[in-house]
């Protein structure tokens, strides 16, 4: 089972876009797929056409209110073939919390078993969600838009990342950075994605997502980008980082 963390300390990156589409696109491979909303806006669940949580009880926050509840008390099948969905708690206020929550109630009663991936997606803030996050993961994937904000946000992100690799996940690797909304003929895009290659190396900056307007309007049709417009550059370049990642995993495992 491959666990993927989605994650970056800023906003408006394209975390639950990624996430979503990662997601179908392991789905439309026949692979059982599990979405985990961490995030309490819970918009991945209207990416994949799927109503938010009314009952608090059947989301992935109330977890960390009642230990006795599992998993997949609150995984919900959606219209996608292969992708469940674990919702988020648009209530749910943060406190402390079992930084590993999530990594103990993935791997329990025979779950590893259940999906072939899970994709988590993270909120921006610096809290214990966050931190969950991470240490249930066995790789992250940094989306950001290529400005001088994101490298300073992909650098904070960097810190809590090996924070929580020498605490508590000595097996979490990082996938890529994915740069979102990018186009390469931009010279701030092009500066960027040099400064962040230099500091965590070329191999590390996934090809990344054209800017491609159809990605917002799938979200506005509470679609994947593969069901909505599934020729478009956007469908495109979400096949290809999911094909990435297998690689990146493949790798890992070959390494180990």
């Amino acid at each position: 089972m491959l666990v993927v963390t989605i994650a970056n300390r800023k906003g408006g990156t394209g975390k639950t876009t990624t996430a979503v589409n990662l997601a179908t696109q392991w789905g439309k491979k026949g692979l059982k797929t599990l979405l985990i909303d961490l995030d309490t806006q819970g918009h991945a669940a209207i990416g994949l056409g799927a109503t938010q949580a009314q009952d608090k009880s059947k989301t992935i926050h109330e977890l960390f209110r009642n230990e006795s509840v599992l998993l997949n008390d609150v995984v919900k099948k959606t219209s996608i073939d292969n992708v469940s969905i674990a919702p988020a708690d648009t209530d749910f206020v943060v406190q402390k919390m079992d930084e590993l929550r999530i990594r103990h109630a993935i791997y329990a009663h025979g779950n590893e078993l259940l999906y072939d991936r899970i994709v988590i997606d993270t909120p921006p803030t610096l809290d214990g969600l966050l931190y969950n996050g991470l240490a249930a993961a066995n790789g992250v994937v940094v989306p950001f838009v290529p400005h001088h904000l994101a490298e300073i946000g992909v650098k904070q992100l960097a810190k809590l990342f090996y924070q929580v690799a020498t605490r508590h996940n000595s097996n979490l690797s990082l996938f890529g950075l994915l740069p979102v909304m990018y186009d390469r003929k931009i010279k701030l895009h092009q500066r960027v994605l040099k400064a962040l290659g230099k500091q965590f190396g070329v191999k590390r900056i996934m090809r990344g997502i054209r800017i491609n307007i159809k990605l917002a309007e799938a979200f506005e049709a509470q679609k994947p980008i593969s069901h909505f417009a599934p020729n478009c550059p956007g469908a495109m370049d979400y096949q290809l980082m999911a094909s990435e990642l297998e690689i990146a995993f493949n790798l890992k495992k070959v390494l180990k």
